[in-house]
């Protein structure tokens, strides 16, 4: 395993192709999300121990779907730039893309017959060989914000920036982080900006009664 201050450029021996593609694209994201933390920091701010986020760059394992939501929602929390945060939304869309197909390849070592396709519900599947436990029990806690410095962020700019930010956050995430973002801005007493948030999404489309939903679940 290499040190957590540093990425290994080669994956696991045992990894698919299409678990390489996956991690390689990972490695390159990875420096998005969090700019200037330790790999340690990053893996603290998806909740994940650091050994297992070097899993994931390694190809060794791999992460559930709802996990490129959080990296996606910690790198565009901290982006500026109409087009900064259109071309990390779209790279983090082909990573989702990436992990679908990894998570459809066979083990190496077991061929066609692979039996170590693990469902999400039970956590993460182990890529390196059949029937190996899997990270049991790793849910990301709905309560804790992608981006808990995001008002602090909004504050440094103008109101127009400000505004506009906002507007690229809501047309560039999934429901899920729309409404974990809200609900940031909100305890913070920022509900012009929240209102912001929730109006650009519903205009990208965003299903605004799930976003309720996850509104009130985190109230």
């Amino acid at each position: 395993m290499p040190s957590l201050g540093s990425i290994s450029a080669t994956c696991a021996p045992e990894a698919t192709e299409e678990v390489q593609a996956f991690a390689n694209a990972l490695k390159v994201l990875i420096h998005h999300v969090r700019p200037g933390h330790t790999m340690a920091q990053k893996a603290k701010a998806l909740h994940v121990s650091p050994p297992l986020l070097s899993h994931w760059l390694n190809g060794r394992r791999l992460p559930r779907s709802a996990t490129i939501g959080e990296l996606s929602g910690l790198a565009l929390g901290a982006v500026t730039g109409n087009r900064d945060i259109a071309a990390l939304a779209h790279e983090f869309a082909a990573l989702e893309s990436l992990l679908q197909a990894a998570r459809r390849s066979v083990c190496r070592r077991c061929a066609s017959g692979c039996t170590c396709s693990e469902t999400e519900s039970k956590g993460y599947r182990r890529n390196s060989s059949c029937n190996a436990p899997t990270d049991e029990g790793y849910r990301r806690n709905s309560a804790t914000p992608p981006n808990p410095d995001l008002p602090a962020h909004l504050t440094t700019m103008t109101e127009a920036d400000r505004k506009t930010h906002l507007r690229d956050l809501g047309s560039a995430l999934s429901e899920g982080d729309v409404g974990v973002y809200a609900d940031i801005l909100a305890r913070a007493g920022m509900k012009t900006e929240m209102e912001v948030l929730l109006r650009s999404a519903e205009s990208a489309g965003r299903d605004s009664m799930e976003i309720a939903i996850i509104l009130g679940r985190l109230r």
